[in-house]
């Protein structure tokens, strides 16, 4: 039962550094995110922003469907949604991205 246990305590363990994880990075139009190494990403939602208060929801088709470990995000410069905000200069990006440990393949 001990050894049982333990087995389980272990694979658990295991499954913990595995995980996935998500959550959120902004960046200025034009601006860029490096995927840092060992990790994918995926961007699940993209709101634009111009520090009024409110967030505008973009379509994710702006972004590539998997940004890979050393590959840059490249934020907009211009996208027609910004003509939706009160003030144009200063628009920065929020990214929800979900990310993935890459699986080194030898």
């Amino acid at each position: 039962m001990k050894s049982l246990f333990g087995l389980v305590l272990f694979f658990l363990t295991l499954s913990g550094f595995a995980q996935d994880t998500s959550f959120v990075r902004s960046a200025y139009g034009g601006g860029s995110l490096t995927v840092p190494n060992g990790v994918s990403w995926k961007i699940t939602k993209a709101f634009i922003n111009s520090g009024d208060g409110y967030n505008i929801l973009i379509s994710i088709r702006n972004f590539k469907p998997e940004y890979l470990a050393g590959e840059k995000i490249q934020t907009p410069y211009y996208i027609a949604e910004m003509e939706l905000l009160d003030k144009k200069d200063g628009v920065f990006y929020l990214l929800y991205i979900e990310q993935r440990n890459q699986i080194i393949k030898k």
